[in-house]
């Protein structure tokens, strides 16, 4: 009697692009547009979550998008919730195994989507990829290759302004993290760390990528920029419309983030030179001109220490998923690969 061969068909490896927009009707357009031409041939979905804006922006995009998922909300929830009700939304398919983020003032190349599949598909530790990304207003210069703390204890976006030739290109490269401004994660990565809400909702927006960054590093997953594409960001297309926020929350979500995510030899070592850092931080603004922002680094860094118990919980939740020489951490920090 022979035996009869059943073949189980292969995963679809599908995608779902998480956009989190407030405001942005005026550059959707080009945004969602980026996601249509990808040249991707497994299965694809689009979700929108419009942070209750006052533009119409979900109106506009169901009528010119029909085939985006619109998921209006009735407040404005951040770039951390926004993502984590776009990213749970996306999950419930089974089909999709990778999650791309992508801002509403960014961009992504034709090829973007299957470059960086490919890549992660070789590496099956992969928690985030990225490719470089540009400024798109002027694409000699690079707007990310990479996200770290810094030996400081800053959030630190890799390769920020720095110029690059249009025939140049990073190598294959493990990094301490991702910029969420365009990025792929694996449902892997997300079902393997700690947290309900993957994007830390404390920290509302600022950081949440770095936060990200850091707990994967810890738990001995892999990021990486990947070479053979591009995105192109305009940058703080929504923070820019409240100045001094973005310096508030930065120094607001900082102080957490690193009780949340560093091994305690390395923490101690951030906190006591915390002090100095921001006293850096505040000449550097005097001595560039804007010295108006120096209330929002005092009543950031002040306003984080209400939040320290909360983060001392995850820290405590997080520390039996940590794996990670810390030797190695260190060495991260210094540029981030």
């Amino acid at each position: 009697m022979t035996k009869k061969i059943t073949h189980t068909a292969k995963k679809e490896r599908g995608v779902a692009y998480v956009v989190v927009a407030w405001n942005n009707k005026d550059i959707i357009d080009e945004c969602i547009q980026s996601i249509k031409n990808q040249d991707y041939q497994k299965k694809q979905r689009i979700i929108l979550v419009d942070n209750a804006s006052s533009d119409n922006i979900k109106e506009h995009v169901a009528t010119n998008f029909p085939e985006v998922e619109v998921l209006p909300q009735t407040k404005n929830y951040g770039f951390a919730k926004g993502n984590n009700i776009g990213i749970a939304a996306a999950l419930e398919d089974i089909d999709v195994e990778y999650i791309v983020l992508l801002n509403t003032d960014a961009r992504l190349a034709t090829n973007w989507t299957s470059t960086v599949i490919a890549a992660a598909r070789l590496r099956p530790m992969t928690a985030t990829m990225q490719s470089v990304t540009l400024d798109y207003y002027d694409q000699g210069i690079m707007d990310s290759t990479h996200v770290y703390i810094s030996r400081y204890g800053q959030g630190t976006q890799g390769s920020w302004r720095t110029p690059i030739a249009k025939e140049k290109d990073t190598a294959p490269q493990k990094v301490f993290g991702c910029n969420a401004a365009a990025m792929l994660i694996t449902r892997k990565f997300i079902e393997a760390q700690p947290f309900k809400d993957f994007f830390d909702e404390t920290m509302f927006m600022y950081l949440e990528d770095v936060d990200i960054a850091a707990r994967s590093t810890v738990m001995g997953w892999d990021n990486y920029v990947v070479p053979g594409t591009r995105a192109y960001h305009m940058g703080s297309a929504s923070s820019s419309k409240n100045p001094g926020f973005s310096l508030y929350m930065t120094f607001r979500n900082n102080t957490g983030m690193l009780i949340k995510n560093l091994p305690l030899s390395i923490l101690l070592v951030i906190l006591l030179d915390i002090p100095k850092a921001d006293r850096a931080s505040i000449k550097h603004l005097k001595r560039i001109g804007k010295p108006e922002g120096v209330p929002a680094i005092i009543k950031g860094r002040l306003a984080s220490l209400k939040y320290i118990p909360i983060f001392l919980v995850k820290r405590h939740r997080l520390k039996k998923y940590r794996n990670v020489n810390t030797d190695y951490l260190w060495q991260l920090m210094q540029r981030g690969f």
